[in-house]
């Protein structure tokens, strides 16, 4: 589940750990509601809404509760939340997952109140999330074709595309790289993964172009290996935007 990658995300970050008192056996970050025995400060994070919104992406909201007996302690908190989470699309650099890809990440709402029953300061806040299956792909089973759309700023080292397993044997001779917004200062260049694994199998989009179909050595996959792309290098002046990589098998 996409939230799982972003407390992941967010228990990897030394300063909110810091605050949050947190230890490797209590990361005090918890879903819906702290346990019983939990001590402030801690986080109470909810899934508010999550579907397909977006014509292309999906779409997710979180709320995060800051509880603390002491109102800085608490602010603190949420306001390394929002260093952390409202990021607009360079979140797509910072959350990792290896089923999705997060576009983008940005604070929506908020709210702050001091429970009279618990003596506790809450600092709410809401951000929300695009983000796109990494299995998710078009094909074209009569032109032969896979193409995997491209949303937001190409990032260096990135799979964009995995766990996808074609219907019968596939040879894959060509790729095409189509980008809304062309790389400047380096050429793009994109891998094949099969199984995990990078196949040094290269296709280049060259610095200013927009379009490019490289003929690569060919790869096969049969039908129980899994089949992915890795962004291998970006523009260096403009990293490129947005497009398509085409996939031509046989």
């Amino acid at each position: 589940m996409i939230e799982l990658d972003v407390i992941a995300y967010l228990n990897n970050d030394d300063t909110l750990y810091d605050l949050l008192g947190a230890s490797a056996s209590d990361s005090k970050i918890y879903p819906v509601q702290a346990p019983q025995d939990a001590t402030v400060p801690y986080i109470i994070y909810t899934t508010v809404t999550s579907g397909t919104l977006d014509e292309n992406l999906n779409e997710m909201s979180m709320e995060f509760d800051c509880i603390d007996d002491g109102y800085s302690v608490s602010k603190n908190i949420r306001d390394r939340l929002q260093f952390l989470l409202d990021r607009q699309d360079s979140i797509q650099s910072l959350i990792t997952s290896v089923s999705y890809y997060v576009y983008w990440a940005k604070k929506t709402g908020g709210n702050s109140f001091k429970d009279p029953d618990e003596d506790n300061f809450h600092q709410l806040s809401v951000y929300g999330f695009k983000y796109q299956e990494l299995s998710r792909g078009y094909i074209d089973v009569i032109n032969k074709v896979l193409t995997i759309p491209v949303f937001g700023t190409f990032v260096d080292e990135k799979v964009i595309f995995n766990g996808f397993y074609f219907l019968g044997s596939t040879t894959i001779k060509k790729i095409g790289i189509h980008n809304d917004v062309a790389p400047t200062g380096a050429d793009i260049t994109v891998d094949i993964i099969k199984d995990d694994v990078e196949q040094t199998r290269i296709a280049t989009l060259a610095d200013g172009s927009s379009n490019q179909l490289t003929d690569i050595t060919d790869i096969s996959f049969s039908t129980s290996e899994k089949f992915g792309l890795k962004i291998k290098s970006i523009g260096s002046t403009l990293p490129g935007e947005g497009g398509t990589i085409a996939i031509h098998y046989q």
